[in-house]
């Protein structure tokens, strides 16, 4: 229940707030959200799960919203509140400003720490190993598994200099707080691994600076992640994280989340993976028995390989598309099934022996000394096959399962690649195309509490899109759009009397170059976004020498460096055209003179071309259901509400956007998507200008 004590310091934090924060702004949106968080995680809605979904758009203050809120009941039921944000800026924005200001408003006490993934964290066994004069045997350089090759001179440099930093504490252990990380193949063979790691059994344990790392969360109040730790650690039974029982989650940029999650329930493997694996997996048992002087095991080296060969043979013949060939959605083919469950029993006898052999070589250790060095490389070659033992059965019993008729299918797809060799990779994924039960199953249905929240929660005015990719009932949890504290109608959102279709793309791309050289102001600072890179840069290509302004193209710049140099612009009283795509549509934060106008190229239609998406299409279809009207739709109203979003970020800001899409105007869906948007003056061109 939402007591009185409780009550009394959501409000006390709040009044802080109001004395402590610059430019704050009371804003009936934001008391809205304190209020209805409250009411949801202390049961006020006995009949309804503690969840709760909040459109706060842009403005509303939503972070200092469920901070305040959150903490005093997060402490009260003794839970731990878990923020997850969708990128590792806002991660990084809340842990070094929101976090460090609510300390300060704060009437709760609080502790608070940020969770990152293992393979953030160097491994300082494996490091010092890599670098002392010992480890550098021919055995080691050998081994695939830690070098492809005898390591560089650069390499053995870089990997001295974290030794030295480290041990000298003057680098923490993060990959992200060393200046110059080192090359990505290099960083794995040092880095935190689950499957290597010896934890408590480790002598450099006490030093580690993951499990550091860990301590220092499991004595925090309020753990600050990403939405692909929080999947991850669920997913592998809570490693990092407490029990998803005694957590409250807070899901910051939440309409990311269904994406992160279908990333999440995929697996692949290629052919030469495969062969690579039961080969290193056999060098590491031979490795075992000579140490341990036993006798010879049975190789699945050879059998692995004709089975794996007699695969290949058949899906070489697939007619690949763009070197991709996807599977109906009832399951893979009957040979690919068959030859598949035979490759599978042959890497399950294989992992078992495997495993076998792991469990003796621990017996021996503990029985027997043996050099240090000798057993920390092998314990690393031994967990490094142990997991990719374990993904590969794990892609071949899902590859060859059967769809139950009652569920939704998986999506199974061959991707073929050229080796270096010129030799030719099959790579075979699998993938859930919806994972809405297991959330359900192993977030919703257990957790202390839930708040998800974005500025663009809805599609089409509704949360129904939502609700489906998440797996949440709408009648049995919480729904709150707010509205926006800016003035929208002060914004004029011109649908441009555009001749031609976007279907028709050379007409359309000729048209919207005319168009921008006759709307863009030279003095002003403008932002187009196109949904091809293909027709921005032909369009960059038609109009660059007659703007009369600086124009920035998405590719030949950074980002960062982009904005950068468009700000520098403004300052100067000048003239900016930015040209971007998706990434540009979300997460740009352009105050005041700094953005004038948004132009939108067109409306972004999800079209189905990976496979997850394709068999998803196939699936509704077969169901007869619409796949434009329930996912191409909703995601285009969501897309276009985000790009338009660019625009106003404070309630001085103002301006006009302006969109080059006839199918506004001609087709059924126009007036769905105009009404969805958030209190624009809608201005439908009769005339061109």
């Amino acid at each position: 229940m939402l007591t009185a004590a409780i009550k009394k310091q959501i409000r006390s934090s709040f009044e802080a707030a109001k004395i402590q924060l610059p430019n704050f702004s009371n804003r009936s949106s934001q008391n809205k959200m304190i209020a209805e968080i409250a009411k949801t995680l202390s049961g006020e809605y006995p009949k309804l799960n503690p969840i709760l979904c909040v459109e706060a758009p842009t403005g509303t203050g939503k972070t200092m919203a469920y901070l305040i809120s959150c903490l005093p009941i997060a402490k009260a039921n003794k839970k731990k509140l878990i923020i997850a944000c969708a990128n590792v800026a806002l991660q990084e924005q809340i842990l070094y400003k929101d976090i460090v200001e609510a300390k300060k408003f704060s009437s709760v006490e609080f502790e608070f720490a940020i969770a990152k993934g293992r393979s953030r964290y160097v491994c300082i066994r494996n490091l010092i190993n890599l670098t002392e004069e010992t480890s550098n045997t021919q055995m080691l350089f050998e081994d695939a598994l830690l070098w492809d090759e005898p390591p560089s001179q650069n390499q053995l440099k870089k990997l001295s200099e974290m030794t030295d930093n480290y041990s000298s504490t003057r680098w923490s252990g993060e990959i992200d707080d060393l200046e110059s990380p080192p090359e990505f193949s290099l960083w794995q063979k040092v880095a935190c691994n689950r499957f290597t790691c010896t934890a408590k059994s480790c002598e450099f344990y006490n030093d580690c600076a993951f499990f550091k790392a860990r301590k220092k969360a499991s004595q925090a109040d309020v753990i600050i992640a990403n939405h692909d730790l929080v999947l991850a650690d669920i997913i592998n039974g809570n490693n990092i994280l407490p029990d998803v029982n005694d957590c409250i989650f807070v899901f910051d940029e939440a309409h990311h989340f269904s994406q992160k999650a279908l990333a999440h329930f995929s697996i692949n493997a290629s052919t030469e993976f495969m062969k690579t694996t039961i080969r290193q997996s056999q060098s590491s048992i031979d490795q075992i028995l000579k140490i341990t002087k036993q006798k010879t095991s049975e190789s699945h080296i050879k059998k692995a390989d004709e089975a794996i060969g007699e695969l290949i043979e058949v899906i070489a013949n697939f007619e690949y598309l763009d070197d991709v060939y996807l599977f109906d959605m009832s399951g893979v083919s009957s040979d690919v099934a068959n030859l598949g469950k035979n490759l599978l029993t042959i890497f399950n006898t294989a992992f078992g022996n495997f495993l076998d052999q792991k469990d003796n070589w621990q017996d021996y250790c503990k029985r027997n000394t043996v050099q240090q060095t000798t057993m920390d490389n092998l314990n690393n070659i031994i967990g490094q096959n142990e997991q990719n033992l374990s993904s590969i059965v794990s892609l071949l019993n899902a590859f060859t399962k059967n769809t139950l008729s009652d569920t939704p299918p998986t999506s199974n797809w061959i991707v073929k690649s050229k080796l270096s060799n010129k030799k030719t990779n099959y790579h075979l994924n699998t993938a859930k195309i919806d994972v809405s039960n297991h959330l359900q199953s192993l977030i919703w249905s257990k957790a202390a509490g839930v708040i998800l929240t974005s500025a663009t929660l809805t599609s089409l005015g509704s949360f129904d899109r939502m609700n489906q990719q998440l797996g949440l009932e709408a009648k049995e949890n919480r729904y709150l759009r707010l509205a926006s504290p800016f003035n929208h109608k002060s914004v004029d959102f011109i649908v441009a009397n555009i001749k031609a279709s976007p279907s028709e793309v050379f007409e359309h791309t000729q048209e919207l170059a005319r168009e921008l050289k006759k709307r863009i102001n030279k003095k002003a600072a403008t932002l187009v976004l196109f949904a091809s890179n293909n027709q921005m840069q032909m369009v960059a290509d038609l109009v660059e020498k007659t703007i009369e302004c600086e124009l920035l193209v998405q590719g030949e710049y950074s980002k960062k460096r982009i904005l950068e140099k468009h700000i520098e612009k403004r300052k100067n009283g000048e003239g900016s055209v930015i040209f971007g795509l998706d990434s540009f549509a979300e997460g740009v934060d352009l105050k005041g003179d700094n953005l004038n106008h948004v132009m939108i190229a067109k409306l972004r239609f999800s079209v189905p071309t990976s496979p997850i998406e394709k068999t998803t299409q196939s699936y509704l279809e077969s169901l007869n259901r619409n796949p434009f009207m329930e996912i191409s739709l909703p995601d285009a109203s969501l897309r276009l509400i985000q790009a338009c979003g660019r625009l106003i970020r404070t309630e001085t800001d103002t301006g006009k956007i302006t969109i080059f899409d006839n199918r506004l105007r001609t087709k059924f869906y126009g007036k769905q998507l105009l009404d969805a948007l958030p209190g624009y003056n809608i201005v439908v061109e009769t005339t061109n200008r």
